[in-house]
């Protein structure tokens, strides 16, 4: 599929439609998370080479997102990492230490904690972005009194008879 011959607006919307499908692959199968870094690629030149403001928005949203879910990921590591220093035998150990135990127990449900959060607040973000996006895309194609940048209203009603 040669995407270079479609709007910029379907370019954006197939960047939108890609998280879910790289978040569920992801989740599925860990080496399919390297998709993040074409996907990453990809969303980089559009937003870099796209001149409307309400497109380079829906971009920078998507940019966001991701920095938010990789964010939340990498807390839940290092959350786990530090229940892994408290990992010394369990509840009942040698040292008669169960304090360990609790601390190792508190910092594996913040990590499970931060994990599920960083899987639904960055999908959310998303589709209220998406949502805001498509209600840019309709002010401006409508015609109503919204005042929206000429430049990106000129973009969008060049497209606004294909078909996506």
């Amino acid at each position: 599929m040669d995407l270079s011959r479609h709007s910029q607006l379907t370019q954006l919307r197939y960047s939108y439609f890609a998280v879910p499908v790289i978040y569920i692959l992801g989740a599925l199968w860990l080496p399919a998370a390297t998709l993040w870094i074409g996907w990453l690629g990809w969303v980089g030149v559009n937003w870099y080479r796209i001149q409307s403001a309400v497109l380079k928005q829906g971009y920078w949203v998507i940019l966001q997102s991701f920095g938010l879910h990789l964010a939340l990921n990498l807390a839940a590591f290092a959350s786990v990492w530090g229940a892994s220093i408290f990992n010394r035998g369990g509840l009942f150990n040698s040292a008669g230490d169960g304090d360990d135990f609790f601390y190792m127990l508190a910092l594996g449900l913040l990590a499970l904690v931060l994990l599920v959060i960083g899987m639904i607040w960055p999908l959310v973000k998303l589709v209220k972005g998406y949502q805001a996006l498509m209600n840019s895309h309709k002010d401006c194609t409508e015609g109503s009194s919204v005042d929206c940048n000429k430049k990106a209203c000129a973009d969008i009603k060049e497209h606004k008879n294909e078909a996506v």
